[in-house]
This record gives structure tokens, C-alpha cells and sequence, in this order.
């Protein structure tokens, strides 16, 4: 899965689960600022993320991720790392 790949499924997970208008998901686009998700839209992301790519999520890991492109990286590592 290339980050392309994961930059789109992201997107159709904000667009589809949050009702985030596709205009605002850039990569430098922050969660809670530009997007408008609260801490327990947070949480559900989160578990969103673990079940459509495939990977192990704790919340801890996320608590210094705030951008669109930051938790695209976490998501390429974490796929890497259980290969």
C-alpha cells in the first residue's frame, strides 16, 4: 500500500464516518482545527483506522499525531513494522 493509498482511504473515512467535507482533508489538515473532530470523534478515528488498515491502534499512539499526514505515516510504519 503506497501513502497515496492511505492519504485516500483516510479521506473516505472522513468524508464517510465524520461528514468532513472533501474540500478540507489536506495532508497538512489537523483534526481538531481544520477538520472540527472532538476527542471522541478522536477515539472512534482511531478505531476506524485499526479495523480498515488491518493494524494493532492504542489510543497512546495517537496523542502527538494532530495532522492528516502525521497519522498517514503512523499507519505506513505500523504496516511495515507487521510485515
Amino acid at each position: 500500500m503506497t501513502h497515496e493509498e492511505v492519504l485516500a482511504r483516510l479521506t473516505e473515512i472522513l468524508k464517510n464516518d465524520f461528514k468532513v467535507p472533501a474540500a478540507k482533508i489536506t495532508a497538512e489538515a489537523t483534526f481538531r482545527g481544520t477538520l472540527g473532530l472532538d476527542s471522541l470523534d478522536a477515539v472512534d478515528l482511531i478505531y476506524l483506522i485499526g479495523k480498515s488498515f488491518g493494524i494493532k491502534t492504542k489510543v497512546e499512539s495517537f496523542a502527538d499525531l494532530h495532522s492528516v499526514k502525521a497519522v498517514a505515516d503512523y499507519i505506513m510504519r505500523a504496516k511495515s513494522e507487521a510485515a
